[in-house]
């Protein structure tokens, strides 16, 4: 039944889920996130995470409120955004990352022009004027290179884009080397 759900919850968005691929990650249509691994790469069967997001995403003030980060250090923050320094956020899984960079975006001023780029969508920000990008895998069933755009690709075409900021959600590979030199623009 699981791995039923798990193709039922797959079809739409057009992802394959097989042996040839037993890992999707993917955005669903009400923006959570969901990963799912099926066999033989999940050993004890089909898991599937789902991660929902709030609908209205924390401000600086309920970091402050929970104790994250003091006044000072959200003073601090918000002269770094508005002093627009480039800015590194890192830490392990469920950390707070995202959760940091949309409280980070709110401090950027409203007439800016912001590139968002991600794996998949999961960052809120609240200006008009955003552009969010996202990644996409290879078209099922083809060479496995049509129709993929990795965080590399995006962040070069985000250069064209004439940003006044590019916020990028996650990067692990060779994207990093384009998101350096994107740092000295």
């Amino acid at each position: 039944h699981l791995q039923w759900t798990a193709q039922r919850i797959v079809r739409p968005l057009q992802r394959p889920l097989d042996r040839a691929s037993p890992a999707v990650d993917a955005r669903l249509p009400d923006g959570s996130r969901v990963h799912i691994v099926m066999p033989p790469a999940a050993v004890h069967g089909t898991t599937i995470t789902i991660r929902k997001f709030p609908s209205l995403p924390l401000t600086i003030h309920d970091l402050i409120r929970f104790g994250s980060f003091s006044e000072d250090v959200a003073r601090f923050f918000e002269m770094c955004v508005v002093g627009r320094l480039n800015i590194v956020v890192s830490g392990g899984t469920s950390s707070g990352k995202t959760t940091l960079l949309n409280v980070l975006s709110a401090f950027i001023p409203a007439r800016e022009r912001i590139v968002t780029i991600e794996d998949a969508a999961e960052l809120q920000l609240t200006q008009r004027n955003v552009v969010s990008l996202e990644t996409t895998p290879a078209l099922p069933g083809g060479d496995g290179r049509s129709g993929l755009l990795t965080i590399r690709d995006l962040v070069r075409a985000s250069l064209r884009m004439r940003p006044d900021r590019i916020v990028v959600g996650e990067c692990r590979g060779a994207e990093t080397l384009d998101m350096l030199q994107a740092m000295n623009t």
